[in-house]
């Protein structure tokens, strides 16, 4: 009875919400309570934190991912097979009747091996499904930052073009008056045009990252119109620490667990072809036999012998799969490494970029354009040098706000390999 016990729990699956317990406990580990009322959180002006837990709640991809835990679970079903009747009748003088019954049970052998893959495929599923989750919210986290970016660039572009404007109206009048030439009327009006196509290129720019939020936070309809509520934040006074970037990143990885969980259901499976190789089918039951009314019944045993097949295919193609899975784990290992080793590289060039500009290029410019407002209001400048003075102060903006953007998203990335993933999939 407790054997039949054994084959009944095994050859049962979890149910959905056995399989999702450990992945909600790890992405909690991970990534915190995430939990939000959709269409409240909307409601008001979008924080970064609040796009990511929507992003998380609505998104069908999360959906997805989970679900096809379902779908790797079907491999822990073991299962032994129908049982099998043969039946030999004889009919003659008294005839004769035979009938066997035949339960296989080459299943039961296999069973470890068969679970130990199909608990490895369904924690690899467990792993990617993690990954997926906390990579859509560093990629959610890096699209909100764009966004305020692209938002604050319109404001620099609009600052550009008024400036822009205001000289080319100050040389058309002084073109007017016979003050200026052809050449130079025309060149502050081509800077004006150029100005305005770059206002509205940011304009449009602002829209499309709307619009890839609201494919991350799977928004669509009336849902597409919230606001945001922030700014690019400034460059912190002190540059990160990421000396142990690389080794957190791999102790965390899940997507070096997932594909160590792979490589073992590969050597799992090459066990099994190796059992089929040499008893390719066992089976145990009962034989009754009935010869002119005497009944006999005795055991039943059928055995298959591997004289013609070894299986030489399904094995080759077995240890090729375990060899594939090895040399993916090196791969991903390798890459993850050098991944680690370039957003450190990207965090702290950033920093050091946007820190430079903040304290010495910023500060600078803001000063160029004082000493030419005086000069100006002295009559010891002309406008011109003013507006100049003025559009290289906004493009130290820009400068800027591009490295504090790229500082954002290299850190971004640093937090998502500390919880186990890097921003793009390997």
């Amino acid at each position: 009875m407790r054997a039949v016990a054994a084959l009944l729990l095994a050859s049962c699956v979890p149910a959905p919400s056995e399989l999702r317990r450990p992945v909600d406990a790890e992405l909690a580990h991970r990534l915190g309570d995430h939990a939000i009322d959709v269409d409240a959180a909307l409601a008001r002006p979008l924080t970064a934190d609040t796009a990511v837990r929507i992003a998380l709640a609505n998104n069908p991809r999360v959906a997805a991912a989970l679900d096809g835990l379902g779908v790797a679970a079907g491999d822990l079903a073991i299962a032994l097979g129908p049982l099998e009747v043969d039946a030999l009748l004889r009919f003659g003088s008294g005839g004769e009747h035979e009938i066997d019954a035949i339960q296989p049970l080459l299943g039961a052998i296999e069973a470890p091996r068969r679970r130990a893959a199909g608990r490895a495929e369904l924690a690899a599923a467990q792993a990617d499904a993690e990954a997926l989750v906390i990579r859509l919210a560093a990629r959610v986290d890096i699209a909100y930052r764009d966004l305020l970016a692209a938002e604050q660039e319109v404001e620099l572009r609009s600052t550009a073009f008024d400036a822009a404007d205001a000289a080319a109206q100050l040389r058309e009048r002084m073109h007017d008056a016979g003050n200026t030439t052809d050449l130079a009327q025309a060149r502050d009006r081509d800077a004006r045009e150029q100005a305005r196509i770059d206002l509205a290129r940011a304009e449009a720019d602002v829209e499309q990252h709307r619009e890839r939020i609201n494919a991350l936070l799977g928004l669509s309809g009336p849902r597409t119109t919230w606001s945001t509520a922030d700014r690019v934040a400034d460059v912190p006074a002190e540059a990160p620490k990421l000396d142990d970037l690389e080794a957190s990143a791999i102790t965390a990885s899940l997507d070096l667990a997932a594909e160590h969980a792979r490589a073992d259901a590969a050597a799992n499976r090459l066990g099994v072809e190796t059992i089929r190789a040499f008893v390719p089918e066992l089976g145990a039951g009962v034989s009754v036999l009935d010869r002119d009314g005497n009944v006999s019944v005795g055991p039943a045993i059928r055995l298959g012998v591997p004289l013609l097949d070894l299986r030489s295919g399904p094995r080759a193609q077995a240890r090729a799969e375990v060899a594939r899975a090895e040399a993916q784990l090196g791969a991903v290992a390798i890459e993850l490494r050098a991944h680690a080793r370039a957003a450190r590289i990207a965090a702290l060039a950033a920093y050091d970029e946007a820190r430079h500009i903040h304290d010495v290029i910023l500060p600078l410019r803001q000063q160029i354009v004082d000493e030419t407002l005086k000069h100006y209001n002295a009559m010891d400048a002309d406008p011109f040098q003013l507006i100049v003075a003025r559009k290289e102060l906004v493009d130290a903006g820009h400068q800027y706000l591009d490295a504090l953007r790229r500082y954002g998203d290299a850190m971004t990335e640093v937090t998502a390999l500390r919880r186990g993933v890097s921003v793009e999939a390997p």
